[in-house]
């Protein structure tokens, strides 16, 4: 770590590599000449080919600041004026990195952890060392500026269409004044592919380990005078390489663009998700974390026998925007999806090596969620003024049912058992089969924001706001207790509702034309409505959990652009967390927690053809200190005491990190890439019992056009180069539960054919 922190050091503007002005200038303009036809175009969601020479954002002749984003402050800016920590990735980054599932693009960015269970499901990602009380509940994810958030007020990632997706903005820290609830630690903004009015195909074939395939063919076409239409097909599948994780999906994106010169432009989208995917679940592990030495190794399956999920969805978006008036736009959005799940599974319980077979908690949830969103914006530019405000309103409702099934009694709550020693189910005839939620949710919210910018020479003033009024109503049918013959538990209603006004701020100073400064604050609030099955019981009148962020940022290039990097150090302090409190004997949930983050994030990237001819380098590190400023709670269904105030957030390492290096070699026709995936030892549980896990990936990959040509691509990834094993260890108040064994090393070869 301490020599990542040195190459950090010197990309993010070390003098250790310095040259005369001369060479400096000498090696810019070389480097430019050489890679003027081959330019990685400013618009990262065109889906024609890169040359060789030009590997990732790094080895382009412009500074990868120069990107212009919108996520962050809701208008057009280029990455170096933006207050606030944020990166972008392609999709000819994440593509040429062999990446196949919705997440593990942003696998090595700062401040940003990955964790996913089986194959490409159940994706958690953790911003600044916030942790999720459910999943995915503390960072808002969008779809061109579109939140997707399920009617338990969590992001479900693999809902998302993956094919539709030209770029991943991710802006870390609080958002809600901008994107309202649930933007405690960041926002995640997937963008769908750009379209123009060249006609072009492109189709692609992926064989890879494990029996992965994968073929997808896009077309584009101009259609009316003004139109153009983007069509993308897609499916894969695979045996996944465990036992019983394979995977099938079908997917399909539509998009069409329409400029109507002064009555405006108008963008719909469309797309169909189709996903089926076997879950092999958590294998037991001791008190230490460590895998327990049963029959079928780490590839072995002891979930439910038909472990799965099953997905499907569908959206529509129509944006419209039109100039007013001079400096003056209107943009509009609609958008209605409806998402289709059903997963069996089991969770695991604790490993008890006395009782000779292994536990997992058998269940299955059923959802039907329907969600509609409107927002009108409005943006308006007058010499150093720029105003932007708007006002949206979303519904989502949502039937969620869970059945469970397993033996009922003192010592199992709904326990299925696997003999150790056969791996087959005992005891079934103990089983029963309950109705333990069948719910009807309604969630309404209403907002209007408000952004003003003022320029004083080189000095930008931000101040913002955004109001929120949420309301959740939910209708409870009968529960079941017992199997056929057992208890029935009426249903009921549940209503509540709350508003919010999170503020934001940042002054930014143009130090220079290359480099930028900036100061911010800004904050973020959840509803803490939770789940629909827990929100029965939920005492209404709470407050929402808070966020409040203080972050400090320097981006900037130097050398003459040799050099590119940012600099965040930042301060995250959650409050009014929602925690049970015993009073009197009685369970009570009051707005006592409190979690404190701060931390360092850096990128940097290096143009070394000084040393090597097309040589470039990429560098991200993330110092996250995460722990509980208070933290005791009584669990409401045992009322054990606990207390973790003080303690590590479990599953976030101190430190994180990861080093690329580009090559291109023109005269072949080759670019490669191998990069390495770095992260620092955790605490596996709220005890901080145990702290390890600390280990390095790396990976390669090589891209073949042949020369003077740029119809065809080959390509071939490696991850996991040296077949690391990792485990993703899942833990309780207890400790230690199980492990998600991640995969090994994995192989994959592209084609890739444009005409």
């Amino acid at each position: 770590m301490r020599r990542l922190l040195l190459l950090s050091t010197i990309l993010a503007g070390s003098p250790i590599l310095s040259a005369s002005a001369a060479l400096a200038a000498d090696v810019s303009s070389s480097y430019t000449a050489d890679h003027t036809t081959g330019r990685h175009t400013d618009d990262p969601h065109t889906t024609g080919g890169q040359t060789p020479a030009s590997v990732g954002p790094a080895a382009d002749s412009d500074s990868p600041l120069d990107q212009i984003i919108v996520t962050a402050t809701r208008r057009a800016e280029a990455l170096r004026d933006v207050p606030a920590s944020v990166s972008t990735v392609s999709r000819d980054e994440f593509e040429q990195k062999g990446v196949l599932f919705i997440g593990d693009e942003l696998t090595d960015l700062p401040g940003v952890l990955v964790s996913k269970n089986d194959m490409g499901t159940y994706t958690s990602i953790t911003l600044r060392g916030v942790p999720s009380k459910v999943h995915n509940d503390t960072l808002v994810v969008m779809m061109d500026g579109i939140p997707y958030v399920t009617g338990d007020d969590e992001v479900d990632l693999e809902q998302l269409p993956y094919s539709a997706v030209g770029r991943v903005d991710v802006v870390r820290g609080p958002m809600s004044a901008l994107y309202g609830r649930g933007a405690i630690s960041g926002t995640i903004n997937y963008l769908t592919r750009e379209v123009t009015d060249e006609t072009k195909g492109e189709v692609t074939l992926q064989a890879g380990s494990d029996g992965w395939l994968h073929g997808d063919a896009l077309l584009q076409t101009p259609t009316v005078k003004g139109g153009a239409l983007l069509l993308d097909v897609g499916h894969e599948r695979g045996d996944g390489w465990r036992d019983r994780t394979g995977r099938n999906e079908t997917n399909l994106f539509l998009k069409h663009q329409l400029d109507m010169g002064d009555a405006g432009r108008l963008t719909v989208t469309a797309t169909w998700v189709d996903t089926r995917q076997q879950l092999a679940g958590e294998l037991p592990v001791d008190s230490r974390g460590e895998l327990v030495n049963l029959p079928g190794g780490r590839e072995a399956n002891w979930n439910e026998d038909n472990a799965g999920f099953y997905k499907r969805m569908a959206t529509a978006t129509a944006t419209y925007e039109r100039d007013l008036a001079e400096g003056l736009v209107a943009t509009t959005k609609l958008h209605v999806r409806q998402a289709l799940t059903s997963a069996l599974q089991g969770f695991a319980n604790e490993y008890d090596p006395s009782a000779g077979s292994v536990t997992f908690t058998g269940f299955r949830v059923d959802g039907n969620t329907i969600t509609g969103y409107g927002e009108q914006q409005l943006s308006w530019t007058h010499g150093p003024w720029q105003v932007l405000g708007g006002v949206s309103a979303e519904q989502v409702r949502a039937h969620h049912t869970e059945h469970w099934t397993g033996q009922l009694d003192d010592t199992y709550y709904y326990g299925e058992q696997r003999s150790i020693l056969t791996g087959q189910n005992i005891d079934t005839d103990e089983w029963v089969t309950d109705t333990q939620l069948n719910a009807y949710g309604r969630e309404r919210a209403y907002a209007a924001y408000l952004q003003v910018d003022r320029t004083f020479g080189p000095v930008t003033l931000d101040l913002g706001g955004r109001y929120d009024y949420f309301e959740r109503h939910v209708v409870y049918g009968d529960t079941t207790s017992g199997g056929p013959n057992g208890t029935i538990t009426p249903g009921g209603t549940a209503y509540d509702d709350n508003a919010h006004f999170s503020p934001k701020a940042s002054v930014t100073w143009k130090v220079t034309p290359e480099v930028s400064a900036y100061v911010a604050y800004g904050q973020g609030f959840s509803a803490a409505f939770g789940p629909l099955w827990s929100f029965r019981t939920r005492q209404t009148g709470l407050n929402p959990e808070l966020a409040d962020n203080v972050e400090a940022g320097v981006k900037g290039d130097a050398f003459g652009g040799l050099l590119s990097g940012s600099v965040t150090v930042y301060r995250l302090q959650r409050h009014d967390l929602l925690q049970v409190v015993e009073v009197n004997g009685v369970p009570q949930t009051f707005n006592t927690g409190e979690q404190l983050s701060q931390g360092v994030e850096l990128a940097g990237s290096a143009k070394l053809d000084a040393l090597v001819p097309h040589l470039s380098a990429d560098v991200t590190y993330g110092y996250t200190e995460a722990y509980w400023l208070n933290d005791r709670f009584v669990e409401s269904d045992t009322l054990i005491q606990r207390d973790f105030t003080g303690k590590r957030v479990q599953g976030v390492p101190r430190h994180t990190g990861s080093v690329a290096l580009n090559q291109g070699i023109p005269a072949l026709g080759l670019s490669g890439k191998l990069w390495v995936e770095m992260f620092g030892d955790y605490a596996y549980d709220s005890q901080n019992s145990r702290v390890s896990g600390g280990y390095a990936l790396w990976n390669t990959t090589w891209t073949w056009t042949p020369p003077h040509q740029d119809t065809v691509d080959l390509s071939l990834t490696v991850r996991n180069l040296f077949d690391r094993k990792v485990n993703l260890i899942e833990a309780d108040d207890n400790g230690p539960l199980g492990a998600f064994p991640q995969p090994p090393r994995q192989v994959l070869g592209t084609v890739k054919v444009r005409f």
